[in-house]
């Protein structure tokens, strides 16, 4: 019997891009900003209109099919971190079927390797308060917790780990 190949990890290209975009909905439902510009393409172009310094989608694939992403950014205006630069984690995902196979700290690898080629020396995520699953994660995959802050009535917790 011949076995798949295993999944492996690589940038967004411009055929992958319905693929991504699907991929977003399933974690981020809704059609915010940052979804019209996804959708749009700007998103990538043009990442100073959300904040970040630079932007960048790794893929998890088998075969030819996308089955995850990290949604990375390279940010200087997280107060908390009095303006330093540092990678972000925007968002990761991986579809149910393949959860549980090491591709979300995959992920997490390619975005710790891509913020140390942007002269990053931290990689930076923020979670729901709550988010037991999220946290314990980000734990597993080498995050401590930085702090606590907020967004509207949302309490979210700052991670960060050194790349």
């Amino acid at each position: 019997m011949v076995q798949a190949p295993a999944p492996s990890i690589r940038p967004l290209t411009a055929a992958d891009h319905s693929a991504w975009i699907g991929l977003r909905q399933a974690l981020w439902l809704g059609s915010d900003a940052t979804t019209l510009a996804a959708e749009a393409g700007t998103l990538l172009s043009e990442p100073e209109r959300f904040g970040a310094l630079r932007y960048a989608v790794l893929l998890a694939v088998a075969g030819a099919r996308p089955i995850g992403f990290i949604e990375v950014s390279l940010r200087d205006d997280l107060a908390a971190l009095a303006g330093k630069t540092v990678g972000y984690v925007e968002g990761v995902y991986v579809t149910p079927p393949h959860q549980r196979r090491g591709l979300g700290r995959a992920l997490i690898e390619a975005a710790v390797a891509w913020t140390r080629a942007q002269g990053a020396v931290d990689l930076v995520s923020d979670v729901l308060v709550g988010n037991d699953a999220s946290v314990d994660f980000h734990h597993r995959v080498g995050f401590v917790i930085s702090g606590e802050g907020g967004r509207g009535a949302e309490r979210q917790m700052l991670l960060v780990r050194r790349v």
